[in-house]
């Protein structure tokens, strides 16, 4: 009996997985399945068949799915999303740290100098302006011909002084003072030296120092310490002049010092300095005014701690341009403190008004007399005291005190006759240290 033959549209598995020479290939088994209803959709009632019918919605909501968590997924995009982070918490952090209170601080400055809110009869330094302390000089004008001069302005009888070098705290180091003078390549015939005050104390060599200055003819300005040593110098004097008025035994100052904590490391120095040297010290100023320096465009003023923005020279307080740090910005008081709130460091306020003055001048002469004066120029302030600080090389302030006592640096603001200006340091020894490391040896000496 004849094998019946299989139907043409549906092969035998045989066709599927053999072929012979000859015989046609035939698709697979599995290719001849259909679904009828996905072939023809409108065949069946979406109420009645048991097929479900496709939502369109649901598969691309599911590909938008599946294609985002694929891009998650992906390195590059997590590089992004991590540097869009980054850049996002960086700029947060600019805004809220430097961008606001920057804002903030400018507007306060640019307000605490407008006329409208100076308070009246207030002025610009609040209303405690003090008098004036005996036995000193508030103010004093540098000699004109010791200022560098180029070639041009050289003339008979006028000295060759090609160079001003400022100095910031010395506190008694000499080695370093003299390591410095021989950095900048001093030379007492064509540089003059001004040193920004506190010259003496803490250091090993305050009567070296002072000597050396004097030997050079330095100019100087009175800092804290040196107005301390002074006022302890004439507080011994006065004491021995009504001892010996006294007793008419005539005592002298050493003697007195016993009675008054001869321990004391100003009173101690201050019996310790010869006439000569308490002279020198006395003739500090307490403002010297250098004059125009081609360096700084303008006019250059030497004090040890900073000047109060919009008062006169003549008017500024002694104590606080020997102490000053920062400024209150409604009432222009200065303080010793470093921060405070309310208060700026007073050479930012100086900026401002720097900026802000000189126009109103301008304008202010402008209206009285019709005519624009171009002889307002700025003042530069050139100063120590700050050492915490440190360098501070602003465009109308110079602060020169890098903690040399310390450990810190001896510094110079090296001028010269080209309006040229550089900055000159060297290292110093730790004075603190090396006196506390002395003490504790004579102590341990004393006990054994």
């Amino acid at each position: 009996m004849a094998a019946k033959r299989p139907d043409k549209d549906f092969p035998s598995s045989r066709s599927v997985s053999h072929s012979y020479p000859g015989q046609r290939l035939r698709k697979p088994l599995i290719e001849y399945v259909t679904n009828e209803w996905r072939n023809n959709p409108s065949l069946y009632n979406s109420e009645t068949s048991a097929y479900p019918r496709d939502n369109d919605f649901l598969d691309r909501l599911e590909l938008c799915l599946d294609r985002f968590l694929a891009v998650i997924k992906a390195p590059k995009f997590r590089r992004l999303l991590l540097l869009a982070i980054v850049v996002v918490l960086c700029c947060f952090f600019l805004l809220t740290k430097i961008v606001a209170p920057f804002v903030v601080e400018e507007t306060a400055v640019w307000k605490s100098l407008s006329i409208d809110t100076i308070p009246s009869g207030a002025g610009l330094f609040g209303t405690n302006v003090r008098p004036r302390f005996p036995n000193m000089i508030h103010l004093q004008d540098l000699d004109p011909n010791l200022l560098p001069r180029t070639s041009k302005e050289k003339h008979e009888g006028i000295k060759n002084k090609k160079r001003l070098i400022f100095i910031g705290d010395i506190h008694g180091c000499k080695r370093e003072l003299e390591d410095l003078l021989e950095k900048v390549h001093f030379d007492p015939v064509t540089d003059h030296l001004i040193a920004t005050g506190d010259i003496v104390m803490k250091g090993p060599d305050t009567l070296g120092v002072i000597d050396l200055l004097r030997g050079y003819q330095a100019s100087c300005v009175r800092g804290n310490h040196e107005d301390r040593l002074l006022l302890v110098a004439d507080d011994l004097k006065s004491t021995s002049l009504r001892s010996n008025k006294n007793s008419g035994t005539g005592a002298d100052i050493g003697h007195e010092a016993e009675s008054f904590k001869a321990d004391s490391q100003e009173r101690k120095l201050a019996m310790s300095l010869s006439p000569d040297q308490l002279a020198y010290l006395n003739a500090c100023p307490v403002i010297l005014r250098v004059g125009e320096l081609k360096a700084f465009g303008g006019e250059a003023v030497v004090v040890h701690a900073g000047l109060v923005a919009g008062l006169p020279l003549e008017d500024q307080d002694p104590a606080s341009v020997m102490n000053m740090r920062i400024v209150d910005l409604n009432t222009h008081v200065p303080s010793k403190s470093h921060e405070k709130e309310g208060s700026i460091p007073w050479y930012t306020l100086w900026k401002k008004h720097q900026q802000l003055a000189p126009a109103q001048q301008h304008f202010a002469q402008l209206r009285e007399s019709g005519k624009w004066d171009t002889s307002i120029k700025h003042t530069t302030v050139i100063y120590g005291h700050d050492a915490k600080k440190g360098l501070q090389i602003n465009k109308y302030s110079k602060g020169l005190d890098t903690g040399c006592v310390r450990g810190g640096k001896l510094t110079a603001l090296v001028v010269d006759e080209k309006g040229h200006q550089s900055v000159i340091q060297v290292p110093c020894r730790d004075q603190m240290q090396l006196l506390s490391t002395a003490k504790d040896q004579s102590s341990k000496d004393e006990s054994d």
